[in-house]
């Protein structure tokens, strides 16, 4: 995000060395600022985030019924919500943000991106990712 053009990124962890070390990698090596805060609790997401990226493995199969620990009434209809997890792609986070009224994007998109770039990276082939998409949702995972 930071190489995106993010101005603030907020590195939120139960660790505090992991989490301080990513929000000091952010700002040395971008124009972002960063700062790291504690996941303690349900986590209030501040009401000027933009967009909100999950990042660990709960709600992947087989714990989809997981959900992080994040106060759900925080989210508001401004805000992206983007879930890492990709099986399955419609988590409960991805559920809650929608009913929120939150624009959202799954973690197969995140999957089919990085295999567009393996492909391209290995054999040279530009595949089309809307194809491989539809190949992952036809398997019903």
């Amino acid at each position: 995000m930071a190489l995106a053009g993010a101005a603030q990124i907020t590195v939120v962890n139960r660790g505090r060395e992991r989490g301080e070390a990513v929000a000091r990698l952010i700002a040395d090596n971008s124009a972002a600022r960063s700062c790291y805060r504690e996941w303690k609790g349900p986590f209030a997401i501040p009401e000027e985030t933009d967009i909100v990226i999950h990042a660990t493995s709960v709600g992947l199969y087989p714990d989809v019924d997981g959900l992080p620990d994040i106060d759900l009434t925080t989210l508001r209809p401004t805000m992206i919500v983007a879930d890492g997890i990709h099986n399955p792609p419609r988590t409960r986070l991805i559920r809650a943000a929608e009913s929120a009224g939150c624009r959202t994007a799954d973690g197969l998109g995140m999957l089919v991106n990085q295999a567009v770039i393996g492909i391209k990276c290995w054999t040279g082939v530009d595949v089309d990712p809307s194809v491989m998409r539809r190949a992952l949702i036809d398997l019903e995972l």
